[in-house]
């Protein structure tokens, strides 16, 4: 006497009805695997270049001047027009300090010269210089990186 019983092999009608499970359950699971994804939205551009990889610096100026006035994290402050006018010529002049004479400002420029501007912001004597760098960094790093 054996240990075990031996199962009969299954009869013909139940392999197929398995056969049949099978190949119903690998459709489905190869459905769920063909789905598209769902799309992600990309990322709009909301920095000052709205897609473009440079702008001449009469635009950017221009721009710049024209953009939101509200400072980031400054509780409601405001740049005035003239205020902003004066931070662009302000990024026209490291760019030519720093790239030399420069026509166009390009995206990948812009994260050398804030980084400018942070080093600036350590040559800094007092604190309250520093809170003025520091907000101007915070609005070219909205404006030009889109962040």
């Amino acid at each position: 006497m054996p240990l075990y019983e031996e199962k009969p092999i299954r009869e013909e009608s139940e392999r197929k009805r398995v056969e049949q499970w099978l190949k119903k359950f690998l459709e489905r699971t190869r459905e769920k695997r063909e789905k598209v994804p769902v799309k992600k939205e990309e990322k709009k551009d909301t920095s000052i270049f709205r897609g473009k990889e440079s702008l001449p610096m009469k635009e950017f100026t221009w721009k710049f001047r024209k953009a939101s006035p509200f400072i980031p994290g400054a509780g409601g402050a405001i740049y005035s027009e003239k205020e902003r006018l004066g931070l662009a010529n302000k990024v026209r002049e490291v760019a030519k300090k720093k790239f030399g004479s420069q026509y166009y400002l390009g995206k990948d420029k812009c994260s050398q010269i804030i980084k400018e501007f942070e080093k600036e912001k350590w040559r800094a004597k007092t604190g309250a210089e520093k809170q003025k760098i520091d907000r101007q960094i915070r609005v070219l790093r909205r404006e030009l990186l889109g962040k």
